[in-house]
């Protein structure tokens, strides 16, 4: 009960539809959260039923005017269930799979072989679904580089490939420790243990993921990109501090507070697209490169009888911190300046001869 309070102004902030956590302990934990988390100001979120397996489990809530429940079933590992929900939007009726895992912690051989055993019994799964079927893997990986033999076993190019992963974004390499995956980094929110529990260390460590099947990178139907991509407190600037330690680029002093206290993972999410692709064709407007450190080139080689763009960029508050007018389909390049390290966002407005084209990307800046 503690930390309702901090739970309530992170939600608030992130507004989700659909929320998927690991480590819930029984029904009455679900309900507990329902009713004085989700639901505090409101009857918006259903819960799934808990489902009581080995170790601790997961839990879905989801927003009834926006998603229908339609099962769940729990896949078995040696170690924890991997829980499968599948769900409905109500708009557009498409259908996609949710699967919340928790892969065994820690470093060392025999831990990486029980991630790999789990990794496997979900791939083996995954395989299984019907080709085109949208679903996303989500929750603590506990994966340190991709290339640990689970994340390669999950994201492999085999056979079959059916239930092949994706990231969407496309991190190689070490995540462990590694500065130049800061701006990724999803654990600890802290640097000192906080009481009886909870790891401390700093950001260094990319355990949380959401990983999503070919089908949600294609452009027709149900979709999501990369830029849809937020972990929710990383600034970029936060490599093995505190995540409210000075001043946070991406979230409020009291989201940044909260997201301290709640746990010693940040949120990660992404946004989840209906019907075609706009009438913006993919990448319309080429960014790199992006996360950038020193400049980055802004251009619009795919847009047919280009006349002029406008570019805007803010920062998570909403707040402007440039703009310009272009007339060279070949773009700009700009220079970081005393742009601080953060996440941005770049917004464009490309007037062609017959259409206008709204695009919004997010950018990175990084040491």
């Amino acid at each position: 009960m503690e930390r309702v309070d901090d739970y309530r102004i992170i939600l608030n902030f992130i507004d989700p539809d659909v929320l998927v956590i690991q480590e819930m302990k029984s029904q009455e934990g679900v309900e507990l959260f329902l009713d004085s988390v989700m639901n505090y100001d409101g009857n918006q979120f259903e819960a799934v039923p808990f489902n009581d397996g080995p170790d601790t489990d997961n839990a879905l809530f989801y927003r009834s005017d926006n998603i229908e429940f339609l099962s769940a079933s729990y896949i078995p590992t040696p170690h924890r269930d991997i829980a499968q929900y599948r769900l409905k939007m109500k708009e557009s009726q498409e259908v996609f799979y949710v699967f919340s895992v928790h892969l065994k912690s820690s470093q060392g051989a025999d831990n990486e072989q029980l991630r790999l055993e789990e990794a496997t019994i979900l791939r083996n799964h995954l395989d299984t679904l019907n080709q085109g079927v949208h679903f996303l893997v989500m929750g603590d990986f506990n994966i340190y580089s991709s290339d640990e033999a689970a994340f390669q076993k999950l994201t492999g190019n085999f056979p079959n490939n059916n239930g092949r992963l994706f990231d969407p974004l496309n991190l190689t390499g070490e995540w462990h420790e590694n500065s130049s995956y800061a701006y990724s980094h999803t654990q600890s929110t802290r640097v000192e243990q906080l009481g009886d529990g909870g790891a401390g260390g700093g950001l260094d460590d990319r355990f949380d993921l959401v990983l999503c099947s070919q089908s949600f990178l294609d452009s027709i139907g149900l979709y999501l990109s990369s830029q849809s991509y937020t972990t929710y407190g990383n600034d970029g600037d936060h490599f093995n501090l505190a995540v409210n330690e000075g001043v946070n680029q991406s979230v409020p002093d009291s989201v940044a507070d909260a997201l301290y206290y709640a746990s010693d993972h940040l949120p990660v999410a992404v946004s989840i697209c209906e019907g075609i692709v706009a009438e913006i064709p993919r990448e319309v407007v080429k960014i790199w490169p992006n996360p950038m450190q020193r400049e980055v080139h802004i251009q619009f080689p795919w847009i047919e009888d280009f006349q002029q763009a406008r570019i805007w960029i803010t920062n998570i508050l909403g707040q402007q911190l440039y703009e310009a007018r272009i007339y060279d389909p070949k773009g700009l390049t700009l220079n970081r300046g005393a742009l601080p390290v953060g996440i941005y966002f770049v917004h464009t407005e490309i007037e062609a001869r017959y259409t206008t084209y709204n695009y919004q990307t997010k950018l990175a800046v990084i040491k």
